[in-house]
């Protein structure tokens, strides 16, 4: 019997670490409030994204990035993943810094994604739904992709061998990152466009090239990303997003894994999927896979496959 904890790789834990301060929390709101909830959901390794909508400058990316740095350094049962060594540090969580949007980023890109490695951010996307000075997001103008910054910006990355995520990039920006050859590329929170419809989830091309490079694609527990019934929006149908990745892929699950973007601490009330309302109902879905997967594909899909991806890129770059 495999041990059952997660590896989320995404969640707005920055963004939220930001606004609380904003409001004058002067607590460690990692400490207090995400991480008995983290416990509770046997959430092991965590991706803690500083999420920025499109309209934030260099100096909030800035703001936020040092934050969740910050409250990640006080908690001492959270250690920060920066080198594969890191994953046998014995706490209770693991986290990796990453960035959803850098649209702060307006000028001097390669100085900038500098400065963001050196903070410990290790993933980033670049954009969000928005249109910015790197790329274009789903919301965005569908025949506009990378821009000269944008390839500048993602030539830097690949050379601190950061990690790419493509979820919200539209099919343009999509199609210009996969074409650097050697880009470590993610899909951290993305579900399949032929089960549920939305611009925001993967078509089959995009999911066989993503599948080619030996890379991830998160699952989403957004209710608008897993079928556009609402009736239908709820752990059983997650699932099935992972039995139709499994035979895509010729009966493989190593590309399967959790980005679960669990929104239950914003503000603003969002509608949830039934039986997943947050990273302590996470044991809901591993109890629906039981259904489709043997206790080792689980266990793969839930945190080995998330593990095993970081551990073997950032090996290969120390070696060199």
């Amino acid at each position: 019997m495999y041990v059952l904890k997660s590896f989320d790789l995404h969640a707005d834990i920055g963004y939220d670490i930001m606004q609380k301060k904003n409001k004058g929390y002067k607590e460690n709101i990692l400490k207090t409030y995400h991480l008995p909830k983290f416990e509770q959901g046997e959430i092991a390794y965590i991706c803690m994204a500083s999420f920025f909508d499109g309209h934030e400058d260099w100096t909030d990316m800035q703001d936020m990035i040092q934050n969740t740095k910050k409250a990640i350094q006080e908690c001492e049962d959270v250690c920060l993943l920066l080198q594969a060594e890191d994953f046998f540090v014995p706490v209770k969580v693991h986290a990796i810094m990453s960035v959803e949007g850098m649209c702060g980023i307006k000028e001097h890109p390669r100085e900038k994604i500098r400065w963001m490695y050196e903070q410990g951010v290790r993933l980033a996307s670049f954009c969000w739904n928005d249109e910015n000075a790197l790329a274009t997001g789903v919301k965005g103008d569908t025949q506009r992709g990378l821009t000269a910054m944008g390839k500048e910006a993602l030539d830097e990355m690949v050379k601190l061998n950061m990690v790419i995520d493509v979820s919200h990039a539209n099919e343009k920006t999509f199609w210009d990152i996969l074409s650097h050859p050697k880009a470590n590329i993610i899909a951290s929170h993305s579900n399949v466009r032929e089960l549920c419809d939305h611009p925001r989830n993967l078509k089959n091309e995009q999911i066989g090239a993503l599948l080619k490079r030996g890379t991830l694609i998160g699952m989403n527990t957004a209710p608008q990303f897993v079928h556009s019934d609402k009736e239908k929006q709820d752990v059983a149908h997650l699932v099935q997003h992972m039995v139709w990745l499994k035979e895509f892929h010729h009966n493989k699950v190593d590309s399967i894994a959790f980005g679960f973007d669990y929104m239950d601490f914003y503000e603003e009330q969002y509608d949830y999927l039934k039986g997943a309302k947050d990273c302590t109902q996470t044991g809901n879905i591993l109890q629906e896979m039981r259904k489709y997967f043997s206790e080792e594909e689980i266990a793969a899909i839930a945190y080995r496959n998330a593990c095993d991806y970081f551990k073997k890129i950032w090996q290969a770059h120390n070696a060199i």
